[in-house]
């Protein structure tokens, strides 16, 4: 069970008037007693009215005489808020993870018993989910302060082919199939990317906005870019459309086909290819004409590593 719902389950056993030990609800949800403490603690700080008795008899429950100040939302609104910011949790490094669940008990815990209930049977017919990956982002924070400041950084990036050192202006962070990204203006390409945040391993900031263009400053050499154009299938369209940077830049035909045209840096040609790959005879390259060798070069590969057997007929 995920957080929310823990926290949601947590107020509905406390909204009942009962008083209960860490460890009765602790074994109730199935969680340790730790756990269970740091939810009590988050419920606390987010205003719901709790209180603690020690000794023997004692325990957790909620004070009925108190009431939190209400919210003007509906069920409705409470539950899109609450799958709103639940989507986020599901990322092991999140730029507001306390605030989150700040949010989402604070929610829940101005709402009333029936409330919970309709919201409890909500959540579970409607998930907004996200792969689970193992990959931690601790620049996460930083870009985004970055990103605010306006400040270029440089940071050390390790892409699917290469370790680089380059310098980025991050413009914005965006969350995609259970990973975070930047969109920002690389110095080294001379042009607007999207790297991957878990791929890098380390960053500075850049204090004086004149180094960004120091020639002294080790960089690699700029990368030229190619012209990139693919021929796209009506199911190619498809298959394409969920893809977090081709999805938004396919031209549709009347006929059903697309049609992308971009550029990239030679460096992005592995990446480029295993989409176009990934696509079979859906997608046709036009240009450039190193990506095409790329492919040809892949395809051949992939031929020696599943060899076609010949039977003989008789």
């Amino acid at each position: 069970m995920n957080r929310t719902g823990r926290l949601l389950e947590l107020l509905a056993l406390l909204h009942t008037g009962k008083t209960f030990t860490v460890g009765e609800l602790a074994d109730t949800l199935a969680v340790s007693k730790r756990t269970m403490l740091r939810d009590l603690h988050l419920l606390s700080e987010s205003g719901a009215p709790l209180q603690a008795s020690p000794g023997p008899g004692g325990g957790y429950r909620l004070i009925r005489s108190h009431q939190l100040a209400p919210l003007a939302l509906t069920t409705e609104e409470a539950i899109a808020l609450i799958l709103s910011y639940g989507a986020l949790l599901s990322y092991t490094d999140k730029p507001f993870e306390h605030e989150n669940l700040s949010v989402i008990a604070k929610l829940l815990a101005s709402l009333p018993t029936d409330a919970l209930a309709r919201v409890d049977a909500l959540r579970k017919k409607i998930r907004v989910t996200n792969p689970s990956r193992s990959v931690e982002t601790p620049f996460l924070r930083p870009l985004l302060e970055a990103a605010l400041s306006q400040q270029a950084v440089e940071i050390a990036y390790d892409s699917l082919t290469r370790k680089s050192t380059r310098i980025i202006w991050p413009d914005y962070l965006y969350a995609f199939d259970g990973y975070w990204y930047c969109k920002c203006f690389c110095f080294l390409r001379q042009c607007i990317v999207k790297l991957r945040v878990d791929r890098i391993q380390a960053m500075t900031i850049v204090e004086s906005p004149s180094a960004i263009l120091d020639p002294n400053t080790e960089q690699d050499e700029e990368l030229e870019l190619l012209p990139l154009r693919i021929h796209l299938t009506r199911k190619g369209c498809k298959l394409a459309e969920s893809h977090h940077q081709f999805g938004n830049q396919i031209t549709l035909q009347p006929d059903g086909s697309g049609l992308i045209t971009d550029t990239l840096a030679p460096s992005e040609l592995d990446w480029v290819a295993r989409f176009v790959l990934g696509l079979g005879r859906e997608a046709t390259v036009d240009e450039p004409a190193q990506l095409i060798v790329y492919l040809r070069k892949e395809i051949d590969a992939l031929f020696h590593v599943y060899p076609v057997s010949v039977r003989s007929t008789r």
